[in-house]
């Protein structure tokens, strides 16, 4: 199968994430949603900057605005053309992982640059923190989904992923195994289009060029399976959907770590249910 530069019907969504580890989704975000997200995200900026952590390569970047618009923020990490994809390649178990805003100025751009990298569950080994799984056809136990919020020109900072290269333990690894077939491929687009990766495939932001008259703005959306260790022990989520009335809801925020636990036993109305291990959180 060859490299294509966006994938348009399901079967060559899947198809194309099957083969390389990715796939590039054009128009999955409709103007009005871009409109919302970015007025928002503008309007918190200004509203509640130390909300907003310093920048971190270029990157200023804001995890919380789930706990602030709960029923909003949820429409979006369960979108309506994006999560039954995600559904797919993580065999039905999605649950929720992290979800977050980043945003670089136009002043930051050129020096945005990352270093190639995979991401791991902040577990690692020790609690089934497995990198990719052999038996998915799909070889993902984490996904995420990058949303360009602002269009993506030539000079702009950009996401950028080696495609089949997540079952390498190194860059290097990568370079010698695939041979001829190593590619590191940027990817552009206008505001909109979403790239939906397997997160332990290697990839990078490559930093815009110094005229650089746009920074870039996205959205960040992973998800764990419920056969996965957690991805994090930051992210935590609003009583609404932990406990919501509404089963499906209920299940997909259910991958509670020790953070989350001792935010709901400290913040919740409700009583936390007992299968979760409070007592053992300090």
């Amino acid at each position: 199968m060859k490299i294509t530069e966006v994938q348009t019907t399901t079967e060559e969504i899947l198809a194309h994430y099957q083969a390389f580890g990715y796939a590039v989704i054009p128009d999955a975000l409709s103007a009005e949603e871009l409109d919302y997200l970015n007025r928002l995200v503008e309007s918190d900026m200004a509203s509640h900057p130390d909300g907003w952590h310093k920048p971190i390569e270029g990157a200023v970047g804001n995890g919380s605005l789930l706990m602030k618009y709960p029923r909003e923020m949820d429409a979006f990490i369960r979108h309506r053309t994006l999560f039954p994809l995600i559904q797919e390649v993580l065999l039905g178990e999605a649950r929720y992982a992290q979800f977050d805003f980043r945003d670089i100025s136009m002043e930051r751009a050129s020096s945005s640059q990352m270093g190639f990298h995979r991401d791991i569950s902040w577990y690692g080994s020790t609690v089934g923190g497995k990198i990719w799984d052999p038996e998915n056809p799909y070889k993902s136990t984490y996904t995420c989904v990058i949303y360009y919020l602002k269009d993506v020109h030539e000079c702009c900072p950009a996401f950028c992923i080696v495609p089949c290269s997540h079952e390498y333990g190194s860059l290097a690894e990568a370079k010698a195994g695939l041979g001829d077939q190593y590619r590191e491929v940027p990817i552009r687009g206008k505001a909109g289009t979403a790239i939906l990766y397997n997160i332990t495939t290697y990839h990078t932001r490559n930093g815009g060029k110094p005229e650089c008259t746009h920074g870039r703005r996205t959205m960040h959306n992973y998800h764990s399976r419920t056969t996965s260790a957690p991805l994090t022990n930051w992210a935590t989520v609003p009583e609404e959907l932990a406990l919501s009335d509404d089963r499906d809801t209920r299940l997909f925020y259910s991958q509670w770590t020790p953070n989350q636990i001792k935010h709901a036993r400290d913040h919740y109305a409700k009583p936390v249910p007992s299968y979760y291990p409070v007592n053992a959180i300090k």
